[in-house]
């Protein structure tokens, strides 16, 4: 959806807000005009404003509308989110079977949270009977796809062994990629590993950098952990994975 542009200046803060909203009704109109013309992206963009009231009032009907005529021309975002919207009756009644058709014909599209909600709901049974081979096949599917949850489950199962055969190399991957993506569970073990060595020698200075990065987030574990690790390095190896955490960090930032 639209990203938020945060500034430095409280000044410019005001003039970009200026800007925003006295163009606003521009963007809305031309929004509305592909909308209707046929867009399905448009009209996933359109829903998602009516659902947050950028139109001035929270309309989850009207979001519904649009996200229908979407999902009629086969958006996988579009399913995906109808389904949700049936699955807790948001804008229409609920109906728990029908949301449950339109979010796995979300996942058969590949739309990655799709993907990882069918996975959980064979882990748990909610809608369908549990299976375990379903849900690593949607888990699987779900993190190929770039979901940071599910590469996260994965990296798990394949740490611990469990449902595929134990690989601590592939293992580590997957939680590369899902701590990459800001994903805090993945960051913390990361961290974890990279002290313990697990398939590798200890790496104090890069696990002190995934603490560093999780604890900016508030998450206690990390910021604990992070307590302990400092405790064991020199001043040299704080100060890099001080660097390597800003990096990250920026990077990331300047990339929203």
């Amino acid at each position: 959806m639209f990203k938020r542009i945060f500034q430095f200046l409280f000044f410019a803060c005001l003039l970009l807000a200026g800007v925003y909203y006295s163009a606003m009704p521009e963007i809305a109109h031309e929004l509305k005009a592909a909308a209707r013309s046929g867009d399905a992206e448009a009209q996933v963009v359109l829903a998602r404003m009516y659902f947050e009231g950028e139109f001035g009032k929270h309309d989850p009907v009207a979001a519904v509308q649009w996200l229908q005529r979407a999902a009629d021309q086969g958006n996988a975002d579009a399913l995906n989110i109808l389904g949700r919207f049936y699955l807790a009756g948001l804008g229409v009644d609920q109906d728990p079977a029908k949301g449950l058709e339109l979010v796995r014909a979300a996942a058969e599209k590949d739309q990655p949270q799709a993907q990882a909600y069918m996975a959980s709901a064979y882990a748990k049974g909610e809608g369908v009977k549990r299976d375990a081979a379903k849900f690593l096949h949607w888990t699987r599917r779900a993190a190929e796809n770039g979901d940071a949850q599910s590469r996260f489950n994965l990296a798990t199962l394949y740490l611990i062994g469990s449902l595929v055969p134990q690989n601590v190399p592939e293992g580590q991957r997957w939680l590369e990629l899902s701590a990459d993506q800001g994903f805090t569970e993945a960051q913390v073990a990361l961290g974890e590993m990279l002290i313990r060595g697990v398939g590798q020698p200890p790496d104090l200075v890069e696990a002190c950098k995934w603490f560093a990065i999780a604890g900016t987030k508030g998450n206690p574990q990390a910021e604990r952990r992070l307590n302990q690790v400092v405790a064991y390095m020199t001043r040299e190896e704080m100060n890099e994975a001080a660097h390597r955490a800003n990096v990250w960090l920026q990077a990331k930032n300047g990339s929203r």
